[in-house]
């Protein structure tokens, strides 16, 4: 029971914190990128933690916010270029280490954990921040994905018999994926008749919650694989009663630039 609450309680505040930033704070996708990406490059980095490294998710979490100060409206062009160069300068730190530092048996495994990170966290936190332009679209990605997630979680377990990818993560069934698949569907038909996003018509949303389904489902697998590898259940303990918060935001992570890049290459043509 009172896991239960904790859970519930955790999770009222991931929500507020989403809907807030996404539709009552100015630039408040920008804040949400910040912390979310904060929290789960600290994680990342706790995922094989080693004293002579911890600066390495300072650096990262510098990095981020820089990156987002970057793209900033409210950044004048002096201060972008000082952290543009700031932000090469560290990445190129923390590769020189890993390279020169490591034996060469764990460099590679260095090199992975600590920079991969960056690639694989960062651009997808900045993805979030600019879809905060239109501001249903980035609360429908999310809305889609807890659909999928919801939904995929309650069809496989009443109905799921046949493993979609066993050896990663057991519990995922096919059924489950068509089942929450079709309920994300939904989700876009309600948002393109009721979120108001003119430049959108019907056939762009079904076509992003398939694009929103198969990236979640990519980016948890993923994320699921790198536990098994590091004999974790969950990610971290950031998020009492859900697990940490890449646990909550891996599908996120290969969702947003998915959506991003929809946005800009096929829906409004601006690449």
């Amino acid at each position: 029971m009172n896991n239960l609450i904790t859970r519930s309680l955790s999770g009222i505040v991931y929500v507020l914190l989403i809907l807030m930033s996404t539709f009552y704070i100015p630039h408040g996708s920008f804040l949400l990128a910040g912390i979310l990406g904060s929290l789960a490059l600290i994680e990342w980095h706790n995922f094989k933690p080693e004293a002579h490294k911890r600066g390495h998710s300072v650096f990262s979490v510098l990095i981020l916010l820089m990156s987002l100060a970057y793209f900033s409206p409210e950044i004048s062009s002096v201060s972008k270029a000082a952290m543009a160069l700031i932000s090469l300068v560290l990445i190129l730190m923390m590769i020189l280490q890993n390279i020169f530092v490591e034996d060469s048996q764990r460099a590679l495994d260095s090199l992975f954990r600590n920079v991969f990170g960056l690639f694989y966290i960062v651009p997808a936190l900045l993805s979030l921040a600019f879809l905060g332009e239109h501001s249903w679209i980035l609360a429908g990605v999310f809305i889609m994905i807890w659909c999928f997630d919801s939904f995929a979680y309650l069809v496989g377990k009443y109905l799921g018999s046949h493993k979609l990818m066993p050896r990663i993560s057991p519990n995922k069934t096919w059924e489950g994926f068509i089942g929450g698949a079709l309920f994300s569907a939904l989700a876009a038909a309600l948002l393109w008749n009721y979120s108001g996003v003119e430049f959108l018509k019907l056939w762009h949303w079904l076509s992003l919650s398939f694009l929103v389904v198969l990236s979640a489902t990519f980016g948890d697998l993923f994320e699921s694989a790198l536990k098994r590898k590091h004999n974790l259940k969950d990610s971290g303990k950031m998020m009492p009663g859900h697990g940490g918060i890449l646990d909550r935001i891996d599908s996120l992570l290969f969702a947003m630039p998915v959506t991003f890049l929809f946005l800009n290459l096929i829906a409004t043509n601006k690449l």
